[in-house]
This record gives C-alpha cells, structure tokens and sequence, in this order.
C-alpha cells in the first residue's frame, strides 16, 4: 500500500483543499512539510472513520492503534484560497488528521493498515461462510494491485481513501452468482 508520509510532528501544518474535496499537506516555506501530496483526514471523515472503526474492537483492533496512527491537529487560521493552518492539538471536536510514519515507511500508520486489514479479515470470516476462509494476504494481494495502479497512473491515495478501501474489502467470491 501506498500510505501518507508525516516523518516529525510540527506544531503547524498548512493543508490545501484539492479538486478532489480532500485536503491534502501544502508545502510551506516556513515549516519542513514533505514536500509531495499527501492526504490529512478532515472532522468529517475522521468521525465518519471513529464510527465505523468501532465495529471492529470485536474483531481484535486495538483502538489504540487508531489513535498512535495519526497526529491531530485544529484549525489555526484560514490562509485563503482554500487553504488553512492547522496546529497541533490533541483535544477537541474539529480535528483534522495526519498519518504517522517514518522515513522507511514504517511507524503507527502501516501498522495501523495492517491490523485493521487483520480485523477486517476476521469479521468477515465470522460473518460469513466461504468455501474456504479469505485471507490477509488475499486482501493484500487485491489492494497492493489497486496501488500499482494508481502509481503508473501517478495518483496518490488519500489515507480517508486507503482505510476505505479496508473497510469496503470483499472476497471475490462475493462477485460471483
């Protein structure tokens, strides 16, 4: 999976609304933000990601892991044309939210995308029966396809976009009569 690059936790961050209604890291000459897109979950999505995540503790994700995956941050100023400041904050109703991980690609947010992928996983196992049990890998597989896609196609994932992409996982078996 292609996921979102946040390397250290500035107190501010300047995000830019995009043509795709996401917002998206801006870079800003004041800060050492990465320099390429990369998505931040906004309030709404953030709450719509709390609410559906919730079913999922009785498949073994650890809520935790949601909240060591990202940084959160509130809204600052309103810089103008579509774009705002947001500063670090913890606490609060509005929060936006910045995928965690480290120069390797490694940290909270992959392994966050990995147990949530393994609940996933055991949900719909105990929810269904299949001819034989889907995998993790099987999910992988299918969605480590979807990124080689969209890397040829040079588009980047919005992270709202990848744990969605997890969440609304079926088997290909589900296609079929």
């Amino acid at each position: 999976m292609q996921p979102e690059l946040i390397m250290h936790t500035p107190q501010h961050l300047v995000v830019r609304l995009g043509e795709d209604f996401n917002w998206w890291l801006a870079p800003s000459p004041d800060d050492n933000a990465p320099r390429d897109p990369h998505g931040v979950v906004d309030p709404r999505q953030l709450r719509d990601l709390v609410e559906r995540l919730a079913e999922y503790r009785a498949h073994g994700l650890d809520p935790s892991a949601f909240e060591n995956a990202f940084r959160f941050y509130s809204v600052d100023a309103e810089l103008g044309d579509n774009t705002l400041r947001l500063e670090h904050n913890d606490d609060g109703d509005e929060l936006f939210a910045v995928p965690v991980i480290d120069e390797d690609n490694d940290g909270a947010y992959p392994e966050f995308l990995d147990a949530l992928g393994a609940a996933r996983v055991r949900r719909l196992n105990a929810e269904h029966e299949y001819a034989r049990p889907c995998t993790f890998d099987e999910m992988r597989d299918e969605l480590d396809a979807l990124d080689h896609d969209r890397y040829f196609n040079d588009d980047t994932i919005h992270a709202f976009e990848q744990i969605s992409e997890i969440l609304n996982w079926s088997p290909a078996e589900w296609d079929q009569p």
